[in-house]
């Protein structure tokens, strides 16, 4: 998305500034227009980056593992090697906060078809499996 003013003929709209837009439409405006937040806003703003935080607390100590979970149990040894893969290499890698907020969004779904499906289930099991054992190598691969 592109923004006209005066300084340059086109200038890119930030994402931090497309999702406040949806909380105040004009606030992408406003900002370029040089207008100042007012103290409520300015207070508004501040509880915004707080929950924001206090999500990215919560997300370093996330204990869901949806599909690992629903295989092999909360607590098995399995799914706590893929809690630990998603938080030690693909929160760390460039694409793997978007790979972790996709599994999330269609994890539910893939565990529902699961469910019905004896047979995707086993194909399941086995991607997952593999997934472990990968995971599991990287681990003793960064331990050594």
């Amino acid at each position: 998305m592109r923004h006209d003013n005066s300084k340059r003929n086109s200038e890119w709209i930030s994402a931090s500034d497309v999702g406040r837009s949806e909380f105040c439409p004009n606030s992408v405006a406003l900002k370029y227009a040089g207008a100042k937040p007012s103290r409520r806003a300015v207070a508004a703003q501040d509880r915004g980056n707080l929950k924001h935080e206090q999500f990215n607390r919560q997300i370093s100590t996330d204990k869901r593992c949806y599909v690992a979970s629903y295989l092999y149990g909360m607590e098995d040894q399995r799914t706590e090697t893929l809690r630990q893969f998603r938080d030690n290499t693909l929160d760390n890698m460039p694409g793997g906060r978007i790979l972790i907020a996709v599994y999330y969004r269609l994890s539910p779904m893939v565990i529902e078809i699961s469910k019905k499906s004896s047979w995707v289930e086993l194909v399941l099991r086995r991607i997952v499996d593999r997934l472990v054992l990968r995971a599991e190598r990287r681990g003793k691969d960064h331990d050594s």
